[in-house]
């Protein structure tokens, strides 16, 4: 006898009217069989076709190994409608049948139906959920690996699979939660470090964000990147004091990391210790001699100490590593002799001196405005704009009041020298200012 389990207590429940009704042919009404006699008749159609389920399942497990998919598949089949008890759960190699012939729809299918009776499968539950998930049907993908997961608590994978989807639905507290609950069951699993510390960094304050490195770090001091993570984490909070010591962590690891260099640079610019700036960018220019922008930063900082020389020298040596000419670098030229003229000029105001030492300054600021760098052409006009507004540069009755003057006379203007490249747009200007009437 065979019966097919999709429907088989609507037969038996048929059957059983039938030979009511036969017997009893006088009654108008039918006796529902109980629970008990429905399992009773289950077990009976069970007995019946228990040698022939056995042999269908032999002789599929047998195709299935010489990797016959469609024979198998037909064996496995004929398994389920003789199966009427489910006792059986052989939908995972029928679902291997089909995805093994390129029928993943088929497959998809079958992994439905068989959780329909095996609802304690996490292997179902969990495949059909990958197959959801990576269709975008996230919200059943969700509750498919929660069930395979709450089977097998100890499976890893689901609960990584958890976490993703919390993400991907944009649960960033449950999917943070369920990642430091991973943590716990992992520790030593970088990935799911890597991940926590992503979504900690994108949706939590920046403390827990560092709270998270300085663990990780802790728990592994040697791990360079992680130090580095941190580095940069400190830096991009301001937190200056800790830039410093973590870069000098990370360079005691790696003495290479130019980046550490320059953020522990930028560390000591941002506390106003322009000494100390100077001599960490000089470190970085041992491992990095090429480095024009460091140089440029080291001139920076020596024109806030007031040191207009070797801010000069310091500028000029970056034009040179970066090939002789370098925007970036005429414009902080510029900065330097418009910052000398207001030192001198401090608490007395300006005077014919002091605008002829502007007068440098505008000249390089309009020549870095005639650069190719769209980012300094813009501050430059900005500061050329300024000078012009304001006539902070000669005029022409302050030049005929002085003609006979022809560099500042000031003490404090003696470190500018005539024959410096810079220093002749000077001469230009007032030749041009003096045949302007």
């Amino acid at each position: 006898m065979r019966i097919r389990v999709f429907g088989s207590a609507a037969v038996i429940l048929a059957f059983a009217g039938t030979l009511f009704l036969v017997g009893c042919a006088v009654q108008q009404q039918v006796k529902q069989p109980s629970p008990e006699e429905l399992a009773r008749m289950q077990d009976s159609i069970a007995k019946a076709n228990e040698r022939e389920l056995k042999i269908a399942r032999m002789f599929a497990y047998d195709k299935l190994k010489q990797s016959q998919w469609e024979e198998a598949r037909r064996y496995l089949w004929k398994v389920v409608r003789l199966d009427v008890k489910n006792q059986y759960n052989d939908w995972s190699r029928l679902y291997q049948s089909y995805m093994n012939t390129n029928q993943p729809d088929s497959a998809q299918y079958v992994l439905g139906l068989g959780l329909k009776y095996h609802q304690d499968d996490p292997f179902l539950s969990s495949t059909l959920g990958f197959m959801l998930k990576t269709q975008g049907n996230l919200d059943s993908a969700l509750v498919l690996y929660k069930m395979a997961s709450a089977l097998d608590t100890g499976n890893v994978e689901y609960r990584k699979k958890i976490a993703e989807l919390y993400e991907a639905k944009e649960m960033p507290d449950q999917a943070i939660a369920a990642y430091e609950q991973l943590q716990k069951i992992v520790p030593d699993d970088q990935s799911v470090k890597d991940k926590l510390g992503y979504l900690l960094r994108k949706y939590r304050a920046p403390e827990d964000y560092i709270k998270h490195l300085e663990e990780e770090v802790a728990g592994n001091p040697n791990d360079v990147e992680k130090q580095m993570e941190l580095l940069l984490a400190y830096s991009d909070q301001n937190l200056n004091d800790k830039v410093i010591g973590q870069a000098n962590s990370v360079l005691k690891l790696d003495p290479n990391r130019l980046e550490a260099f320059r953020r522990k640079a930028q560390a000591y610019e941002n506390l106003g210790k322009s000494k100390d700036a100077i001599n960490a960018y000089a470190a970085l220019l041992k491992q990095d001699p090429n480095d024009s922008e460091a140089r440029l930063r080291i001139a920076d900082n020596y024109r806030q100490l007031g040191d207009w020389v070797n801010a000069r020298d310091w500028i000029l040596q970056a034009k040179k590593a970066a090939g002789g000419t370098l925007a970036e670098g005429d414009y902080m030229l510029g900065q330097v002799y418009e910052a000398s003229s207001d030192a001198c000029s401090k608490g007395r105001g300006i005077e014919y001196d002091d605008k002829l030492v502007l007068a440098i300054a505008y000249g390089l600021f309009k020549k870095a405005a005639n650069s190719e760098d769209y980012a300094v052409q813009e501050k430059a006009n900005r500061r050329i704009q300024f000078f012009e507004q304001n006539k902070f540069i000669p005029q022409y009755a302050d030049w005929f009041m002085a003609q006979d003057r022809k560099m500042p006379a000031r003490e404090c203007f003696s470190w500018i020298q005539p024959g410096w490249p810079e220093v002749a747009f000077l001469q230009q200007y007032l030749d041009a200012l003096a045949k302007s009437k």
